[in-house]
């Protein structure tokens, strides 16, 4: 149970629903996306590295900002605040799958 919120099924599906949410412009979608993010920002905030520290703070900070640039009709921006997540889920990503 606890992976279902600090896992990969978390972190994938946080970036799917608000991917799909900023897709078809339901602003309430990237609120469930940001809630389902933080469980992944606790466990970096856990991490070693002041780069996750900073970062799991943000993640559901940028999926709430995403949702108020779809709200105004600027998908491309709220687009962009995902980014961030993305690239740290690929970069823990490579890691695990290169142990």
């Amino acid at each position: 149970m606890i992976s279902l919120f600090f896992g990969w099924p978390a972190i994938l599906g946080s970036l799917l629903i608000s991917t799909l949410g900023i897709s078809k412009r339901r602003p309430h979608w990237l609120i469930a996306g940001a809630i389902l993010s933080l469980g992944f920002a606790v466990y970096l905030i856990g991490l070693p590295p002041i780069i996750f520290k900073i970062a799991g703070f943000l993640l559901p900070a940028l999926h709430i900002a995403a949702m108020f640039f779809v709200r105004a009709g600027e998908s491309r921006k709220a687009g962009i605040l995902l980014l961030p997540q993305a690239v740290v889920a690929v970069y823990l990503g490579i890691i695990v799958f290169t142990q």
